[in-house]
């Protein structure tokens, strides 16, 4: 369940119209594998992002396990939303925190300001349920 964004340079964030932080959405989380090492994921879903577009998203990823709840790593995500890139689909790579509850997990990801493809850097907090294997 998605989530909330914030972004740094606000100035900038209300001067391209991109100042919404309030993003709700749905996604799906599969573990492929999961060993004593990491996690192997493929993630889905789709959220109203800051641009108030709806961003669509499907990717493959990895996580470091870092002692018993928390992880790190990222996922490769191919990215379509009118808000970014143009509105053009493109492919990127995500960094992920987690931390892990069980039955749920609480993740903090990263998107930095990369030319036209995002113009504002923006940290996004959001909840999954694991489907596991």
């Amino acid at each position: 369940m998605y989530g909330f964004s914030y972004h740094p340079d606000r100035k900038a964030v209300h001067r391209l119209g991109l100042d919404n932080e309030v993003n709700p959405g749905l996604g799906f989380n599969y573990e492929l594998v999961n060993d004593a090492r990491g996690i192997t994921f493929v993630q889905a879903g789709a959220y109203y992002d800051s641009g108030r577009n709806w961003a669509k998203f499907a990717g493959l990823g990895y996580q470091f396990k870092l002692g018993e709840r928390w992880k790190a790593g990222g996922a490769l995500a191919l990215i379509y939303s009118r808000t970014y890139n143009d509105g053009t689909a493109f492919i990127g790579m995500i960094p992920l925190v987690t931390y892990d509850f069980g039955r749920f997990k609480v993740n903090g990801v990263y998107f930095p300001k990369f030319g036209h493809h995002n113009e504002v850097a923006a940290f996004g907090f959001y909840l999954s349920i694991p489907f596991r294997k």
